[in-house]
């Protein structure tokens, strides 16, 4: 005849207990550009003021290339002078091609454009305090 089997049934129950500490540090960095031009004849069509990236220059001067304009991402955001006053923002599209603004210019006028990006960098460190476990465990 065979014996049967005997089984050990036991349940744990563990607790944990101390402190963790996290420390984030985080670091934005902002972009800043800025483009000027004069407005010309050749902008202006059926009342918008288009402007290539090709007019306009950087603050050291040199001219910017075809599709040479910063547009900012998510984390930016631009903002359009004419002759020393903002533009509301609903009244301008930027793409790296050029910069149009919902109305006729004045030929002459100066636009400057200004853009701005950020980029964040985030870095944490945890510690562990007096972390401690205890398990007890029964029979059932």
């Amino acid at each position: 005849m065979s014996s049967g089997l005997i089984t050990l049934h036991l349940t744990a129950t563990s607790t944990v207990s101390g402190t963790i500490t996290t420390t984030t540090t985080t670091t934005i960095t902002p972009l800043v550009k800025r483009f000027t031009t004069t407005v010309v004849i050749g902008n202006i069509l059926s009342g918008v003021t288009t402007i290539p990236s090709t007019s306009f220059k950087d603050d050291s001067g040199t001219t910017l290339p075809a599709n040479g304009l910063t547009v900012p991402g998510s984390n930016g955001y631009y903002n359009v002078f004419v002759n020393g006053t903002l533009i509301a923002g609903g009244l301008t599209t930027l793409t790296t091609a050029s910069l149009a603004i919902n109305n006729a210019l004045t030929i002459g006028v100066t636009v400057v454009l200004e853009t701005l990006s950020f980029t964040a960098i985030s870095s944490s460190t945890s510690t562990t305090n007096n972390l401690v476990v205890t398990t007890v465990i029964h029979s059932i």
